[in-house]
C-alpha cells in the first residue's frame, strides 16, 4: 500500500513538472536578451571557432546562457517556477550536468 502511495505520488510530482515545462517553453511572454551582450557573444564564439578554441568557446556559450537564463532573467525564471520548487532544482541539475560533461571534455585528449 505504501509503495502504490509513493509510486503515485511520484507520478504525480513527475506530471506537474512536466507541466510546468511545457508552459513555460509555450507561454506567451518571452526572456530579454540585450542585443548588445547577443554581439559579443557571436563575436567571441567566432574568436574561439576560428581560432580552434573549441572548449574555451564552449565555456563561453555556457557562461552566457546561464548568465541570460538565469542571472539576467531571474524574475521570469522565479515567476514562472516560483510556487514550483521542482523547475528550479531541474534547472540547477541541468546546470551542473553541464559544468561535469565540460570538466570531463578538459580532461580529453584533443586538439586543444
Amino acid at each position: 500500500m505504501y509503495a502504490l502511495l509513493v509510486e503515485n505520488s511520484c507520478y504525480m510530482a513527475v506530471g506537474h513538472l512536466m507541466n510546468s515545462v511545457v508552459s513555460f517553453l509555450t507561454g506567451g511572454e518571452a526572456l530579454a536578451i540585450p542585443l548588445g551582450q547577443v554581439l559579443i557573444f557571436v563575436m567571441i564564439t567566432s574568436y574561439c571557432l576560428l581560432f580552434a578554441k573549441y572548449k574555451l568557446g564552449l565555456l563561453i556559450t555556457y557562461c552566457f546562457v546561464f548568465y541570460w537564463g538565469f542571472i539576467s532573467n531571474r524574475e521570469f525564471i522565479i515567476d514562472r517556477f516560483g510556487s514550483n520548487s521542482w523547475g528550479l532544482i531541474l534547472y540547477v541539475l541541468v546546470g551542473i550536468f553541464m559544468v561535469i560533461m565540460f570538466l570531463i571534455g578538459c580532461f580529453q585528449p584533443g586538439k586543444e
